[in-house]
């Protein structure tokens, strides 16, 4: 499997210091949750499209093309009034966030 971010971006963007790695890790990793926890905790559409495009946007910063492409599609099936369709979504929406924490070795949440 792939790997859930493109570390080598990170360090593109913010340097090799590996403290300031670990805290950019931590911050995407609480916006992800943050966006997953907001998508599942409400029926609005509107907010959880509005979570869904702020995540899809983090994603696109540190390289993170799975868990993007999620979002974006919750994205879209949220601006269509499809709830079904973003719930359906959960799960593989989960999985791939808990990727990103595998990944950065923050397991916790």
């Amino acid at each position: 499997m792939s790997e859930a971010y493109d570390r080598t971006r990170l360090v593109e963007l913010f340097g090799d210091d590996p403290e300031t790695l670990a805290e950019v890790e931590r911050e995407f990793l609480d916006t992800a949750r943050g966006a997953e926890h907001e998508i599942e905790a409400t029926d609005d559409l509107a907010t959880i499209a509005r979570a869904a495009h702020r995540l899809k946007g983090a994603s696109g910063m540190i390289g993170a093309a799975a868990l993007g492409e999620i979002a974006e599609a919750v994205e879209r099936a949220a601006k269509a009034h499809d709830l079904l369709s973003v719930r359906r979504m959960r799960d593989v929406f989960r999985r791939e966030v808990q990727r990103v924490a595998t990944q950065a070795g923050l397991m916790a949440g």
